[in-house]
């Protein structure tokens, strides 16, 4: 199995709160970092979803053109996961960053 995660921290960091690990390190065969993995939906304690990008998908799943243009937009153009997120911006990627909370205070839902 492949995990990927936010980032990498030390084991003493795993250690340290063994009841944040869900999966079992002997299946793990390799960890690799994914930084906003989870975006447009929520990371807990690294960024919250991005309301205006899941709202702008629904809209473009109602009608099979827009959904086609969505789909080249943010998929079939994008050389990778990286490329994907430095088109999102990091201006909306900040806005939704918020560490301590876990979740963004001031995000329009």
């Amino acid at each position: 199995m492949v995990l990927t995660c936010e980032e990498i921290v030390a084991s003493d960091e795993l250690r340290s709160h063994p009841e944040h690990n869900q999966i079992p390190g002997i299946i793990v065969d390799a960890v690799v970092p994914v930084p906003y993995g989870a975006y447009p939906t929520a990371c807990y304690r690294y960024y919250d979803y991005d309301p205006a990008f899941l709202s702008d998908y629904r809209t473009a799943a109602t009608d099979d053109a827009r959904f086609a243009a969505y789909l080249e937009q943010w998929v079939y153009s994008r050389k990778d996961h990286a490329d994907r997120i430095a088109q999102v911006g990091s201006g909306r990627l900040a806005a939704s960053r918020r560490p301590r909370t876990g979740y963004a205070t001031g995000l329009r839902r």
